[in-house]
């Protein structure tokens, strides 16, 4: 090898060497999230911002519509960690899976229950059909507390069950259901298309995880530091949309295909103003509720312990780090 030669060849080996340790470092992780909704705007605005790459994280983001599905993936190891609704957690720990959620960024039920114009008073749902994700899912839980709310009984009306919360929208507009629940923004579509709004469901303020961060307790235990970025990814996704107006909306836009400006902006007002928390504790109010409310008919429910369904130690550590507040004194 010629003097010249040499010195090339060691900077290559250095430049190669480099590479490598930044491919080691950055983690692989497939994640889903379960509907088509503002709810989901957390992992598409980190995606979309770098956030996740910034934090050694080469993120797959897929769509599975409904919770219970995509839970169903996470178990089966397809995916490794997922935003959807914290009952689909319960019901599997409940069954003996080891899910866990690890921060919320909606810990109430944040639809509408929609009908179409013909439908004038809530009486008017008796006899009808019903639209909801999946059975088991958030939209399923929203439907069955109007419901009750509006003292519509459950056993007069019938549910099906739509695959995603824009098919419930194209089922009430072609009649093939009477109604169904539609979280923002395509409520908020909705009535622009002259839909009727017999409830905002959020004004009950029912204790629930409407979207939770979820992985199985397994890989947690075998990937902390990739645990630790991807909390740290969801903390500065959530300060970056509520932030950053113009990005979160154009992202909102962009995953919800909605292109009217009145309607994006009224969704970003609903869920980054209104419910996205700045720090994003797993409920576990919203589980011990909803542990009670099942107890009746499950009697497993009646003795569990809600604190085994969260693990708020990563949001905690980041929290009492002051990383958190760091990120809003920018």
């Amino acid at each position: 090898m010629t003097k010249t030669a040499k010195p090339f060849a060691a900077l290559l080996l250095l430049a190669l060497l480099s590479a490598w340790s930044n491919l080691q470092a950055e983690e692989r992780l497939r994640m889903a999230y379960s509907a088509i909704s503002g709810a989901m705007l957390t992992p598409w605005v980190a995606l979309e911002a770098g956030i996740f790459k910034k934090n050694n994280l080469a993120v797959e983001l897929v769509y599975i519509a409904g919770g219970s599905v995509t839970a169903a993936a996470l178990v089966g190891g397809d995916i490794q960690s997922m935003l959807a609704n914290g009952e689909v957690v319960l019901r599997g720990r409940l069954q003996g899976s080891d899910m866990i959620s690890f921060a919320d960024t909606a810990s109430t039920l944040v639809f509408s229950l929609m009908a179409r114009p013909e439908i004038t008073k809530p009486q008017d749902l008796r006899g009808k059909r019903l639209g909801v994700s999946r059975f088991g899912t958030a939209t399923h839980a929203a439907l069955l507390a109007a419901l009750e709310h509006l003292r519509v009984p459950a056993s007069e009306i019938t549910i099906l069950q739509m695959g995603g919360v824009p098919q419930i929208l194209a089922g009430i507009d072609k009649g093939t259901i009477a109604a169904g629940v539609l979280s923002p923004p395509i409520n908020i579509l909705a009535k622009k298309m002259g839909l009727k709004e017999l409830l905002d469901v959020g004004t009950l303020k029912i204790p629930y995880q409407q979207t939770t961060f979820v992985s199985r307790q397994e890989w947690i235990k075998r990937n902390p530091e990739a645990m630790r970025a991807l909390v740290r990814s969801i903390v500065e996704s959530i300060h970056k949309i509520k932030t950053d107006k113009p990005f979160a909306e154009r992202i909102l836009a962009k995953y919800t295909k909605i292109e009217d400006p009145e309607i994006i902006e009224e969704a970003y007002r609903i869920f980054a103003v209104n419910y996205l928390p700045q720090v994003p504790y797993p409920s576990e109010a919203a589980v011990r509720q909803r542990l009670a409310e099942i107890a009746a008919s499950d009697e497993k429910a009646r003795t569990a312990n809600a604190k085994d369904f969260i693990d708020p130690r990563w949001v905690q550590e980041l929290e009492r780090s002051g990383f958190i507040a760091n990120l809003y004194r920018r």
